[in-house]
């Protein structure tokens, strides 16, 4: 068997109680819902993106959920600078 860790972090109690109370009426646990999502993130299903706001921007920001798309699309970007 794999040994665990304990994950353990503060959230605003009102966003807590929220997202316990639909996990539970979706017949989850809030812990299965937080191993799913993470889960997810690493396999890439899911992405999360960060947009500087305090610059102007010359080009439109794009997001790309596959790996290899991304990864070709930086190296543009990259010889573009």
């Amino acid at each position: 068997m794999t040994a665990l860790t304990q994950v353990s972090f503060t959230a605003d109690p009102d966003l807590k109680d929220k997202a316990l109370r639909k996990a539970k009426n979706e017949g989850i646990s809030l812990k299965s819902l937080l191993v799913y999502a993470m889960k997810a993130f690493v396999a890439g299903k899911i992405s999360l993106g960060l947009v500087d706001t305090e610059s102007e921007k010359d080009v439109e920001e794009v997001f790309f959920s596959d790996p290899a798309l991304y990864k070709k699309a930086s190296e543009i970007a990259h010889l573009l600078k």
